[in-house]
């Protein structure tokens, strides 16, 4: 899934050599302005450039997943973009948010989108109003995912470079491209995903648009059998909407098995429980990849990342040892107690130690504790007990407070915002 894709190079012997180089001027164009002519804020990484000129999307002849929906016809009668939707494939639309205004800045729309998926694949859609994005999550049963975050350019925030930068230093042996989508070009990073360990490959896709980058997260088993090309039929389907005020759309998801518990079966892995380390004197523990053991404890399920969230408010500020309403850590974005504030990325006051860091990705998102903020080396450093081995991860910290994409082997995991508390009296860094 992570190869050029034999169906999309150029071919000088059809096309001709001058009409090839002139593509490959044109991509190189588009590197410049797109690299170049966004605000500054990060370079990308050095090194040889591979640029790959490929064809719009073009299904082989007789090719039934290529054919396209009626609802391109309803479109255009709509005065919608026309959105092509291959047989069989599922549907979502995204009506787009009015994104709240960091600190000095206005408010600004973003813009819907509709966008199609193959079948058997689910969705889950989670839009901010505050934090002035949506993030989709497709997961396919047979462990490919695909993550769409649409990223609002903000004048001092991370640009395009900058992304390209950070996502390109988690992938081993990447590799850059261009591929030409209805949308405009995209540029793309092909490679395997770092710790080489987890076995998966990653695609990622970069859609520049006036005020807006279009990132398309794709993560597949190496060794599968995942057609190389599924994330540009993806993102082939991709059309902006004009303002409608119509809601968003996700077709619903087939009913989840029912949830097994094992309380008191065997821990998954060496070393649940061990202290990875500290936040003020409470201690971080390891649960050594076991997903969910059953048992629900004092601050819940331990050690997963609401557990560790949990029992730091309690045993630092008095708060109640279960936050009810809270199934996931994405919940936490809506459910907290009441005197806590949710602050969305990028808005202010800037995160501070001991504030709660909220993670959209995944099913059920993820949440972090702060421990230390270095806005003059442009880093957040987080305490975890289920995701990094050493308890500790950093993350790239933007100017206006905007808090970068953490990648992940299995999905990319994007910022909501942060839970502080008026208990908190930590000097904002």
């Amino acid at each position: 899934m992570h190869g050029e894709g034999g169906a999309y190079a150029s071919s000088a012997g059809r096309n001709g050599g001058p009409v090839l180089t002139r593509r490959r001027l044109y991509a190189t164009a588009c590197l410049a302005l797109i690299l170049l002519g966004l605000p500054h804020g990060g370079a990308a990484s050095s090194g040889p450039t591979d640029l790959t000129v490929h064809h719009p999307l073009t299904p082989a002849r007789g090719d039934a997943s290529a054919l396209t929906d009626v609802t391109a016809h309803r479109d255009r009668r709509a005065g919608q973009p026309a959105a092509t939707r291959p047989l069989g494939w599922q549907s979502m639309t995204y009506s787009g948010v009015a994104a709240a205004p960091a600190a000095g800045h206005t408010r600004a729309r973003v813009p819907g989108y509709r966008l199609a998926y193959p079948p058997q694949w689910t969705a889950r859609l989670w839009p901010d109003t505050l934090a002035g994005y949506g993030q989709l999550h497709l997961y396919a049963p047979t462990g490919p995912t695909l993550d769409l975050t649409l990223l609002p350019l903000r004048p001092h925030g991370p640009t395009l470079a900058a992304l390209v930068a950070h996502d390109r230093a988690f992938l081993a042996g990447a590799t850059r491209s261009w591929v030409t989508l209805p949308l405009g070009p995209a540029l793309r990073l092909s490679g395997r995903a770092t710790p080489l360990s987890t076995g998966m490959a990653s695609q990622i896709l970069y859609i520049a648009r006036p005020g807006l980058v279009y990132r398309l997260f794709f993560s597949h088993p190496a060794a599968s059998p995942v057609p190389p090309a599924l994330l540009v039929q993806v993102a082939s389907t991709l059309r902006a909407l004009v303002p409608t005020g119509a809601a968003s759309h996700v077709p619903p998801g087939p009913p989840a098995p029912p949830s097994e518990t094992c309380c008191h079966c065997p821990v998954w892995g060496t070393g649940w429980g061990t202290v990875l380390t500290q936040l003020d004197g409470i201690p971080v523990y390891w649960n050594a990849g076991n997903v969910d053991n059953g048992c629900v404890g004092t601050y819940g399920i331990p050690y997963q990342c609401v557990e560790l969230v949990q029992r730091y408010f309690a045993l630092r500020w008095g708060y109640p040892a279960i936050w009810r309403g809270v199934g996931g850590a994405a919940d936490m974005r809506w459910t907290h107690p009441p005197d806590i504030a949710f602050i969305p990325n990028g808005g202010a006051p800037g995160p501070r130690a001991g504030d709660a860091l909220l993670f959209y990705g995944g099913g059920v998102g993820h949440v972090a504790l702060v421990s230390r903020v270095d806005q003059t080396g442009g880093q957040i450093t987080v305490v975890e007990g289920n995701w990094s081995p050493t308890g500790e991860a950093t993350l790239p910290l933007y100017g206006d407070n905007v808090i970068g994409i953490r990648d992940n082997a299995y999905g990319s995991y994007t910022i909501a915002g942060w839970l502080h508390s008026p208990r908190n009296v930590s000097a904002a860094r």
